[in-house]
């Protein structure tokens, strides 16, 4: 198969409109912790000596990556690997509130991956709901 095309057997499904604003939603968050992850995690309540700076950058391109590809092919499948990736992050953030100092931290942290994790299910549902039609 040549770079670039795609197996015709694969369904790429359809973007819906509040798929494309999450996904470039998503696209903003990924660049805020790649650029600034010092800003955004003192606007969270911590404190870059207690939280090293590096997670938030790699956390920053998986987003990136993972909006991108949603961006590029959003099938239901794509939108269900997303869910789970984010409901693994709110899972291990929720596990970091156990450390008081990263408590606050963990907490938005959490909720803001479980808001990831319900955008992509619901635009897995409506991906495929389209892709039957």
């Amino acid at each position: 198969m040549a770079m670039g095309k795609l197996n015709p057997t694969v369904s790429v499904g359809e973007l819906t409109p509040m798929a494309a604003v999450g996904e470039l939603t998503r696209l903003v968050w990924g660049g805020l912790l790649l650029a600034a992850p010092g800003r955004v995690l003192r606007a969270m309540g911590g404190h870059p000596s207690s939280t090293p700076l590096v997670i938030l950058r790699v956390l920053g391109v998986r987003h990136l990556v993972q909006a991108a590809v949603l961006l590029r092919w959003p099938t239901p499948e794509a939108f269900r690997l997303g869910a789970v990736a984010d409901g693994v992050h709110a899972l291990t953030a929720v596990a970091l509130t156990a450390d008081r100092r990263r408590r606050r931290v963990a907490v938005t942290d959490a909720a803001i991956a479980i808001g990831w994790t319900v955008h992509d299910g619901i635009a897995a549902s409506r991906a495929g709901a389209r892709s039957r039609r």
